[in-house]
């Protein structure tokens, strides 16, 4: 009897520790959350920041694009005088350029007037000096003529005229020398200096361009097709220019080799091209030059691998030079920058012609 009661103490002793032992809690073990059982751990997500909305976007009048900055709506381009002697090249700047006219100075080479809007643009030049010629032209864009110096003549008109214009012999904030390349060939300028200059004086009053008629959508001129060409200005200095199917644009050449930018060392590449004979001729013993601007003469359009004849009248030195088909129909050309090779009457164009 006494045998059986230490067995039933025994087992109750047994039964109390047993359940001591199951109702401790593990210390070690955290507790678990029960809205989140069955997920793993949270992960950070890292979103990337919103990109900037795009600044909308407005026609340029000189290249009939839709993609200036609408801050420009309504601003004078600047017509820049930029210097083609052989130490000045390759330039800066005038593959950006809306609208450049390519023109004989002295000595049987030619210079620049380029055309800038809506583009900001860091370097252009070398810049040189002023020749009347060149502000008739440049005043058909109610422009800031930009140059570094001028002829006599040049002088003259500029005062009588009354150019806004910004002269490098007269400034010394709105241009810079280049040390890397000898004067009279380094003097430069960007388009923020000669903005900022232009607000000073007064300049940028706002204008309202209608200067090209421009297609809708590509349309090739009414005429023979011309893949390449080359322009003879004077014996020992010629343009050429070939047709590159997948840009639609011309590839340009001086004197054989592709005419390059100075800072991307790219290739220059026009989509339309002008060319313009004029009556020229030798003003003085330095060999400065009258281009007759005024009245009318024959000219040819090429664009898209087309050639068409067509012809020019100009009224007076500041109005707009118009272009009409042979049938007198107003010229539209495609939208794109412009190159208008102003050609002296002897000057050659030859077509087909290996660069």
């Amino acid at each position: 009897m006494l045998r059986n009661r230490w067995i039933v103490f025994a087992l109750i002793l047994l039964i109390l520790f047993l359940q001591s032992g199951c109702g401790k809690k593990n210390v070690n073990t955290p507790a678990q959350n029960p809205t989140n059982a069955g997920e793993g751990p949270k992960q950070t997500v890292e979103s990337s920041p919103p990109e900037p909305p795009e600044s909308p976007k407005a026609v340029n009048p000189l290249t009939g694009l839709a993609d200036m900055d609408v801050k420009y709506i309504n601003q004078r381009p600047l017509a820049v005088m930029v210097e083609n002697e052989y130490h000045a090249r390759p330039q800066s700047g005038l593959d950006k350029a809306s609208v450049v006219y390519e023109i004989l100075a002295e000595g049987g080479i030619t210079r620049f007037l380029a055309l800038f809007l809506g583009e900001d643009i860091d370097e252009i030049g070398p810049i040189r000096s002023a020749r009347p010629y060149f502000i008739d032209y440049a005043m058909e864009y109610n422009s800031i003529y930009i140059h570094y110096g001028a002829s006599p003549q040049g002088y003259s008109d500029l005062k009588e005229l009354k150019i806004n214009d910004i002269d490098g012999i007269y400034d010394g904030v709105t241009f810079w020398r280049d040390s890397s390349r000898k004067e009279p060939h380094n003097a430069y300028s960007s388009t923020e200096k000669m903005l900022r200059t232009s607000e000073k004086r007064g300049y940028l009053k706002p204008v309202d361009l209608k200067v090209w008629d421009f297609n809708e959508q590509d349309a090739p001129p009414q005429g023979e097709a011309l893949e390449k060409f080359k322009l003879t200005y004077f014996n020992n200095y010629s343009v050429s220019y070939t047709y590159d199917a997948a840009k639609k644009a011309y590839e340009r050449y001086i004197n054989g080799k592709p005419h390059t930018d100075r800072k991307t060392g790219e290739p220059i590449f026009v989509k339309n091209i002008i060319i313009q004979y004029v009556n020229a001729r030798v003003i003085d013993k330095v060999g400065r030059l009258e281009m007759k601007t005024t009245g009318s003469g024959k000219a040819y359009y090429i664009s898209d691998g087309f050639c068409e004849e067509i012809k020019w009248k100009k009224d007076s030195r500041s109005s707009r030079t118009v272009y009409t088909l042979t049938d007198g129909t107003e010229l539209k050309i495609n939208p794109g920058n412009t190159w208008i090779q102003v050609m002296p009457q002897w000057g050659k164009f030859e077509k087909g012609e290996e660069q």
